[in-house]
């Protein structure tokens, strides 16, 4: 048998390390839409920074508001089910989101109780179908997601375990020798400083988006392939087919018997599954802040019969842990401090990503085995996706879709880079459009909207500042 040419070699390698590039440009998008994403409730209020705030509203109103809420999604045929999300602490906002058998829309809802305008949020929801899917429709994305999320946690073990000087070198950083030393030794010290947290976010994130997968192998093991009764058993009863109609459940009496259960408990959410008809269902979600779960659910029948609590609290081990992944993985459990200090580590675990790229490509350099074409690459994702993702939010100020804005742009940078003379002119031309394109966002942002949000004042802050910083560190060197 014949030995591989060299050329044929060349090709393998070649494909070997593109497959290498796409798996850390996946991850490095997956790490930092995440990122955003714990602060989805603040993106939220600079997205809608003049919507009706609502601090609370008693049982009386609220069953009223969900009364005028049915009559219309009735009316717009979207009644198969009815969300009502109530307002909290750092989100300010009620709306309801009513389901149709194809079609959906969610209302604003003011604290009078009025069902106001459609709720348009466009960027959060393409951050959010971003990092839950990766832009890619059901279940097929949130199982990607969670494929990556496994590899991302074997990659943290491995690394681990590949460097046995890792923890006793935790503080050591060496600046001002090699650019490969000065990202070793940096994407080193942020894996060890920040390992729990990374293990934990990678460990919840695979659960997430591997929930379907596992459900169907529980169902396959302790249910004989029933997967209804598999959903069930994490999820509480469902629904069952009695399309007859019938009026909603009393939600004063079902609010009533949750506060007897937890008194002064706090409402979050209420779930309609088949409104309005007499299989229906309606789950009460409410705040538990002295547990890690943040919530607990009841679950009543279509007369107001308390079917089941989730036991998210005081449950079984298995629920109780179930209950803390959320949590967990977006770093709810702790107030807007804890969300930024998850912001700060969610960013060192996109930079470990990123300098893992870039650690890897210097090292083939310096063995004789330079690759130019990732060279140029790998420097047009770090860039493209910050830059992608500033121009999906630019794209809702003009009522442009932002998924094709942010996938032209990705494609468009990437086959952009192949053209320029070297990873460092990649690198400036990145960093200088993703400067122009956040001084830009926060500056019309704010000039246009005019909030008086502190949140989106803040947040047009920090983009501006963000902006600024990067075109100071661009032009720094030409003065």
């Amino acid at each position: 048998m014949r030995a591989p040419s060299n050329d044929f070699t060349r090709r393998m390698l070649g494909g070997h390390g593109w497959l290498g590039l796409t798996f850390g440009a996946i991850l490095y998008a997956i790490c930092l839409s995440g990122t955003l994403i714990v602060l989805v409730d603040q993106l939220g209020r600079w997205e809608r920074p003049h919507a009706p705030v609502v601090r609370g509203m008693a049982t009386p109103r609220l069953a009223t508001t969900i009364d005028r809420a049915f009559a219309r999604a009735r009316a717009e045929h979207l009644d198969h089910d009815l969300i009502v999300r109530m307002p909290s602490e750092g989100y300010p906002r009620m709306s309801v989101f009513a389901i149709g058998e194809g079609p959906s829309a969610e209302w604003s809802v003011d604290a009078a109780g009025r069902i106001g305008d459609p709720v348009a949020t466009p960027f959060v929801a393409f951050v959010q179908l971003l990092h839950f899917n990766l832009t890619v429709p059901g279940a097929i994305g949130r199982y990607l997601v969670g494929i990556f999320g496994t590899m991302l946690l074997a990659s943290l073990g491995t690394g681990i375990l590949a460097h046995r000087r890792i923890f006793k070198d935790a503080f050591r950083l060496r600046w001002g020798g090699s650019r490969r030393r000065s990202n070793a030794d940096l994407h080193n010290r942020i894996g060890v400083w920040a390992l729990p947290f990374h293990l934990v976010v990678s460990l919840t994130g695979s659960l997430l988006g591997l929930s379907g997968l596992i459900i169907m192998i529980v169902a396959l093991i302790a249910y004989r392939g029933d997967q209804d009764k598999a959903i069930a058993s994490l999820l509480g009863p469902q629904p069952t087919r009695d399309a007859r109609p019938a009026p909603l459940p009393d939600v004063a009496a079902m609010i009533a018997r949750v506060q007897r259960d937890i008194p002064g408990a706090g409402v979050t959410q209420i779930f309609f599954h088949e409104a309005g008809r007499a299989g229906q269902i309606a789950q009460v979600a409410v705040a538990a802040p002295a547990h890690l779960a943040r919530n607990e659910t009841f679950t009543f029948a279509g007369d107001g019969r308390l079917l089941a609590k989730a036991g998210y609290t005081d449950g079984s081990v298995g629920m109780r842990v179930y209950g803390m992944i959320t949590p967990l993985h977006y770093g709810t459990y702790g107030g807007l401090p804890l969300k930024l200090i998850y912001v700060v580590l969610g960013a060192g675990l996109t930079l470990i990503v990123a300098t893992g790229g870039t650690i890897w490509l210097a090292r083939r350099r310096e063995q004789g085995r330079a690759a130019p074409r990732l060279e140029r690459a790998w420097p047009a994702v770090l860039w493209g996706q910050p830059i992608g993702i500033l121009l999906a939010a630019l794209a809702g100020f003009v009522a442009l879709p932002a998924l094709p804005v942010y996938w032209s742009a990705t494609v468009a940078l990437l086959l952009g880079a192949q053209g320029l003379r070297s990873p460092e002119m990649v690198g400036a031309i990145g960093r200088g459009t993703a400067a122009l394109l956040a001084l830009a966002i926060g500056a019309i942002h704010l000039a246009t909207t005019r909030p008086g949000d502190p949140v989106a004042l803040a947040i047009d802050a920090v983009l501006i500042a963000a902006g600024s910083a990067l075109l100071w560190r661009q032009l720094a060197p030409a003065g």
